[in-house]
């Protein structure tokens, strides 16, 4: 299945994906090109070391915590339908200045469905406003438990930083950013605080990425 997968994509799996993910079908399949183009070993899979060539992800200073985003679950090997969902939380969502019209009715249609908050069904819309603020909370929780320790924060802040800032200065802004979330006592942050410090960002603007049409 590896090759055959990473040489076409069928009509039918462009049309499941473009329901589950709200891209175009013209989108999924310049997506899929990009895939294969990724995929060296032609296996139909991707490994981290494929996206660890990826030069913005190189020189990013949370590259390695989005290439774990790819990877999360433990999981060793990237199927396209994988790939495709993470990239989907980078969508604009419906209310986005960056989001594109409609360019046909069953585009229309997929946008009806994907665009606002909740699919026909109930489930969470990949590209809403709290799945962007839950990725970037995924950054930030480095064990993916559930909360983001002071641990963890120092971590992230040193990868961001580097070596531009003091000890001292790091750790001022530690704890005034875990007394601003509201840390409980042992300094964690649950996903509802981190939501709530978020609420005032433009993280749809900062999480949208326009694909090409």
């Amino acid at each position: 299945m590896g090759s055959h997968t990473s040489r076409q994509l069928d009509n039918e799996t462009s049309l499941e994906l473009s329901k589950q993910t709200g891209f175009s079908r013209r989108q999924i399949h310049r997506l899929h090109c990009r895939f294969c183009h990724l995929d060296k070993t032609k296996r139909g899979v991707l490994r981290r070391s494929d996206l660890e060539h990826i030069s913005e992800l190189h020189i990013n200073p949370l590259g390695v915590r989005i290439i774990d985003a790819f990877f999360s679950g433990g999981r060793q090997d990237l199927s396209f339908p994988d790939f495709i969902n993470v990239l989907a939380v980078f969508r604009p969502g419906q209310d986005s200045p960056s989001s594109p019209p409609p360019s046909s009715p069953s585009e229309q249609s997929s946008s009806n469905i994907q665009g606002g908050r909740v699919t026909s069904s109930g489930a969470a819309v990949i590209n809403s406003r709290d799945e962007k603020i839950r990725f970037v909370f995924s950054m930030y929780d480095v064990n993916g438990d559930g909360v983001i320790s002071k641990h963890e924060l120092s971590k992230i802040f040193q990868m961001m930083v580097g070596v531009n800032v003091t000890a001292e200065q790091l750790q001022y802004v530690l704890e005034l950013t875990l007394e601003e979330a509201h840390a409980d006592e042992s300094g964690d942050i649950t996903f509802e605080k981190f939501k709530e410090v978020m609420e005032n960002s433009s993280v749809e603007e900062k999480l949208s990425i326009r694909f090409f049409s």
